[in-house]
């Protein structure tokens, strides 16, 4: 027997356990208008009074359900902090430089930071290899075959430190150029590592 809510109070619906408002007709969910007071559930009969037990134990258990969801998605990403992204110029890997030409490492460092490494020809032993770094204005004019100015420019044997601190904050880039013309044939394969330092003081 339905058992309506008193005036402007809540009933239960007995189709699928949701609360409905008293104005409703029928359950906006399962279109039921059966319902009965929540404080009348346990004076049900047996059958129906099981069913919105039930029925409202498998919506509490989704609410939970979701709310655990979320905390599990939540809270690890806020425990770990903002993600972090390894920096471009905090790198090693082998690179074979054609001959006359070169590769290059970018990165934005801030005024007073530095990068240290070094690099080693790996083959053929004993070639040169010229490092040099451009800040953003000159690397374009490098790039295309014009003049330009390198902040740092050595020439070395086939294994080198590298120890650049940036003057100003700005894109810098590490160059590593192939000295011997294109038609010498001599390929060179090197082996780089290098390493983003701040020189910023915590505490």
């Amino acid at each position: 027997m339905t058992e309506p809510a008193a005036g402007g109070a809540w009933g239960t619906c007995q189709g699928c356990g949701r609360a409905v408002p008293a104005s409703d007709p029928a359950c906006p969910t399962c279109g039921s208008s059966a319902r009965v007071a929540s404080e009348r559930i346990a004076d049900l009969p047996k059958s129906p009074r099981r069913r919105v037990r039930a029925m409202q134990a498998i919506r509490v258990s989704l609410v939970v359900a979701v709310v655990v969801g979320l905390i599990a998605a939540i809270v690890p990403a806020v425990l770990s902090g903002p993600p972090t992204l390894a920096d471009p110029l905090t790198t090693s890997g082998t690179y074979t430089i054609p001959a006359g030409g070169y590769i290059d490492l970018a990165g934005a460092i801030t005024g007073e930071d530095y990068v240290d490494g070094n690099y080693t020809i790996l083959f053929p032993v004993g070639t040169q290899l010229v490092f040099q770094v451009y800040n953003s204005t000159e690397f374009p004019l490098f790039a295309g075959h014009l003049s330009a100015e390198p902040l740092w420019n050595q020439t070395s044997p086939d294994a080198a430190a590298i120890v650049f601190a940036a003057p100003y904050t700005d894109t810098f880039y590490l160059v590593f150029e192939n000295p011997y013309q294109a038609t010498s044939g001599i390929n060179e394969t090197i082996y780089i590592v290098t390493n983003y330092q701040t020189n910023v003081v915590i505490g």
